[in-house]
């Protein structure tokens, strides 16, 4: 229960920041141009609101109702006064198209810079760590949705689409993109390709998992607590497991294939402990094996060689840049092929249900700070979209408007906004009803 609390409250104050950004730049460009601003909102307040207080002409308040917020613009939704009055040189309406352009784009613009900022004061504080493929020594491991999409443990991927892969952190946003792998399965070079029959089961996956890892030897990181087990066992830290049972291991893998041979079982494990040869006899345990955690390949950097990179606070600007850019095409991507039912990505859409669960179960700011920037580029691709009462579509209006060199008629945009208000809240309720099913039922 703690952590679903601590999922959500991380949720909250990322989707608030969002909002605030966002409703922010139109804010400022209203007042740059000097076009009133009515009210100021963190969230919709039908019939009533949490919290409310009038400074100047605009007042500033908090809904009850957390499906996003507002500002409000005037001259921006006409009334029956605005319609028959004489254009006020502070309403919205009264602007050059190019202002009003300027003004609606604004939302957009923040979201957009916010991404690119918090993703250049991560890099600027943290740098960037990277394992070059080609120390990537042992080739990979795979789990059932690696094996699913064609490959193997062991194999080392050499090509995907034909194009080398410099960084292995790169490797599975690689293939979900691409068409092809090109693999080194013991010597031989084989092509696999990736149809969206294959694509499907990286879209249809519940977790996030990463479906492809460095293939490691199995080192023993730490036991786990309170497992007897274990400690009558008498494996230690940093050993490394070279058999079991006389079987020979090498790899990870091999390891956890044969252990769930002899659960329930008591075998003889040989391990290498500080250039010696020792065997203990340990219990395989249904659920913790042999009661150890192993080391990961990040903890391995005396086989792995990583490259890691820091950047002045100059330097991490275009690649914050980048990053964004980055992160702006893969959701381009995923866009494309919910559309296609064959890849089954429609099932990776989701509400604030879905979100809360990408985020830590014990508060973390660099999970926190990197997720609201990678939601913030994806909520200013979203309102590009052309649809009236999103911003994409005050956009489409202004920029007809500027081709013709005429003027929409108002009554045409106020049906057309409140059309699309109502195609938006069943989105929205269809989704959230998708995304209950998915999390309570499925």
């Amino acid at each position: 229960m703690t952590s679903t609390f601590i999922r959500f409250i991380q949720l909250f104050l990322s989707i608030s920041t969002l909002i605030i950004v966002h409703e922010l730049g139109h804010f400022i460009l209203a007042k740059a141009f000097k076009v009133r601003v009515e009210r100021f909102f963190l969230f919709f307040d039908p019939w009533f609101s949490i919290f409310s207080k009038k400074i100047g002409d605009t007042i500033y308040g908090i809904g009850w109702l957390p499906l996003g917020g507002y500002v409000k613009i005037t001259g921006m939704v006409m009334d029956n006064v605005e319609k028959s009055s004489i254009k006020k040189n502070w309403e919205f309406r009264s602007k050059s198209s190019i202002k009003r352009l300027l003004i609606i784009s604004g939302g957009i613009i923040s979201n957009i810079l916010l991404s690119i900022i918090i993703f250049t004061l991560l890099l600027f504080k943290y740098g960037e760590t990277y394992l070059p493929t080609k120390n990537v020594r042992y080739g990979i491991e795979v789990d059932a949705l690696g094996e699913k999409i064609g490959l193997k443990n062991g194999d080392k991927i050499l090509f995907v689409n034909g194009k080398y892969i410099k960084y292995f952190n790169d490797m599975p946003r690689a293939i979900v993109l691409g068409n092809s792998i090109t693999v080194d399965r013991m010597g031989k070079v084989i092509n696999l390709p990736l149809d969206n029959n294959k694509k499907r089961f990286l879209f249809d996956r519940k977790e996030y998992n990463f479906f492809i890892r460095p293939r490691i030897p199995p080192i023993i990181n730490h036991m786990v607590n309170d497992y007897s087990e274990s400690n009558i066992s008498g494996l230690k830290n940093n050993d490394e497991i070279l058999s079991i049972n006389s079987e020979s291991i090498l790899f990870l893998d091999e390891l956890k294939e044969t252990l769930y041979k002899y659960i329930n079982e008591r075998v003889l494990v040989s391990v290498n402990r500080d250039g010696d040869i020792i065997q203990k006899i340990a219990y395989v345990h249904p659920k913790n094996l042999l009661g150890i955690y192993l080391k990961s390949f990040i903890d391995m950097n005396e086989i792995f060689l990583f490259e890691k990179k820091k950047y002045s606070f100059i330097e991490s600007l275009p690649h914050g840049i980048k990053k964004t850019w980055t992160i702006l095409k893969n959701q381009i991507f995923f866009f494309k092929n919910v559309f296609h039912i064959q890849t089954k990505a429609y099932k990776q859409i989701g509400s604030f249900f879905s979100m809360a669960k990408e985020f830590p179960s014990k508060w973390n700011w660099d999970i926190f700070w990197t997720f609201t920037a990678t939601l913030s580029i994806w909520l200013a691709f979203l309102n590009l979209f052309p649809i009236p009462s999103l911003d994409g579509g005050y956009i489409l209006f202004i920029i007809i408007e500027m081709i013709t060199r005429k003027k929409i008629n108002e009554n045409i945009v106020e049906k057309c906004t409140i059309f699309g208000f109502l195609i938006i809240s069943v989105i929205m309720i269809l989704i959230i009803a998708w995304d209950i099913f998915k999390v309570f039922l499925s």
